[in-house]
């Protein structure tokens, strides 16, 4: 007789049915075997693998159950000889039969019962961890006891009903099982988020590279994503620029290049520079490795930037709590590092280049200081030249062409809107409204409507501080 436990069972009580991966098949398996294991509990199992070779993939925890269960009954299709095992009885299974295509897990005693039955999706890879399942899991005492019947007429054995269950040690087993469910569920959405914001990091970064900005700018841009996408407590980026003196860009916002720092050998950054590999220190106060580029970080990863002709630097985050990072981390700042050494290499004379352009920076940003202050106070003048002093229109309109020009400038270089020149916005913007119904007023304001009103960037230029240039 071919019987199926799946299709015995799930086309009476379709509302069970819930799995649907191998993966969340496998970890209510390792939950029912956990609970037996745990409580050396002397259970009869019966478990189906499809196969006797996927079964070797839990040759090392079905040992433990061979010795604290009454009996294990293994299903399979014997496709490779299993080994013995004491306490276990293996179960083949002919390649065309019904159980050949089902996993499953069943235990029936008086103060714990059980089963799990899955069937795999017709068209579904078999061989794969691709494969997908249709099943349920259930602990009701009739499930359960129609599954027993079952499986005593697969085994040719005399059936025989639990008529006394104890449903106190029954809901302690249920209450256990779901709480270390619950578990596993957290550990994956806090995986899931973590992959989420290791993805997000790598999109920001990439998005910055393509932007060709000039290489401090990418690097500041760099720090900035670690410290706001990926979570860091402080991130850091340093560049060998000649015999160990370091620029450096941390994610404050700080350049350095007069005063470099020379002293970051001790540490993880220069540690993973020297060995040229990522560097993990899950808690600096045990482990004692202190970082001089982040002393307060209390876990630590150092990415070298390694390039074909030679170690360019380092790429190193800071964590508030101990044990911060994961692996899958330490390989997102591994890729950062990576991409941003391959940038480097693209770059003709490195330590002159980016000395250059810091220059550059600098002299730009002084020049710009400079102009603000005056530009405000030329604005003003305008201002109450326009008020005092009666002009002709084809004056005003000169004088708003000018106005536009300056409102322009000042908007670039950062120079504040005053109050007096956003009230006048608003004054001019009625005015056109109303020049549109009264050719008067038209008149009366064509030496304004050239005025443009200044806008205020939304991210507005970064100041490099002169100490640190």
């Amino acid at each position: 007789m071919d019987i199926s436990l799946f299709r015995s069972i799930a086309n009476q009580y379709q509302e069970l049915r819930g799995i649907h991966t191998i993966a969340t098949m496998n970890v209510i398996g390792d939950l029912l075997e956990d609970q037996l294991l745990n409580h050396k509990l002397p259970v009869d199992l019966f478990a189906g693998f499809q196969r006797f070779s996927h079964f070797l993939e839990h040759l090392r925890r079905y040992s433990y159950l061979g010795e604290v269960c009454r009996r294990v009954f293994i299903f399979g299709v014997p496709d490779v000889h299993p080994p013995e095992i004491p306490g276990i009885e293996f179960i083949g299974l002919e390649p065309n039969s019904a159980l050949s295509r089902e996993r499953f897990w069943l235990v029936d005693t008086p103060d714990f019962w059980t089963a799990v039955l899955t069937q795999a999706v017709e068209g579904s890879e078999r061989n794969t961890s691709n494969q997908s399942f249709d099943g349920l899991w259930s602990y009701d005492e009739e499930v359960v006891g129609r599954v027993s019947l079952l499986m005593s007429q697969v085994m040719g054995t005399f059936y025989q009903p639990i008529r006394k269950r104890n449903y106190v040690q029954q809901s302690a087993h249920i209450a256990e099982i779901n709480g270390r469910l619950l578990g596993r569920l957290k550990e994956s959405e806090l995986t899931s988020h973590r992959r989420w914001v290791q993805l997000s990091t790598l999109h920001k970064f990439a998005t910055a590279l393509s932007q060709y900005q000039p290489l401090p700018c990418i690097l500041r841009d760099a720090v900035q994503i670690l410290f706001t996408n990926f979570g860091a407590a402080d991130a850091v980026i340093a560049l060998n620029l000649n015999n160990d003196n370091f620029m450096v860009v941390s994610a404050a916002g700080n350049i350095s290049t007069n005063k470099p720092i020379v002293g970051i050998s001790d540490g993880a950054s220069g540690k993973a520079i020297s060995e040229g590999r990522l560097i993990y220190v899950e808690d600096v106060r045990q482990n004692g490795l202190m970082e001089p580029l982040m002393p307060t970080a209390q876990t630590l990863m150092a990415a070298p930037l390694q390039g074909r002709r030679r170690v360019y630097g380092v790429v190193t985050v800071g964590g508030r709590e101990p044990k911060q990072w994961t692996e899958e981390d330490g390989q997102t700042v591994m890729a950062i590092a990576k991409m941003l050494a391959v940038l480097i290499e693209q770059k003709t004379q490195l330590s002159g280049d980016i000395v250059l352009q810091l220059r550059r920076a600098k002299h730009l940003e002084q020049t710009i200081s400079k102009l603000r202050q005056p530009i405000a106070r030329l604005r003003d003048l305008q201002q109450k030249l326009r008020e005092e002093v009666h002009l002709l229109p084809i004056q005003r309109e000169l004088m708003a062409q000018v106005e536009a020009l300056f409102s322009d400038v000042a908007t670039m270089i950062g120079v504040p809107l005053s109050p007096t020149h956003s009230n006048e916005s608003q004054l001019s913007s009625s005015s056109k409204a109303a020049a549109k119904s009264d050719p008067k007023v038209r008149a009366s304001t064509a030496g304004t409507s050239a005025v443009v009103t200044p806008r205020l960037s939304a991210h507005p230029p970064h100041n490099f501080d002169n100490s640190e240039l």
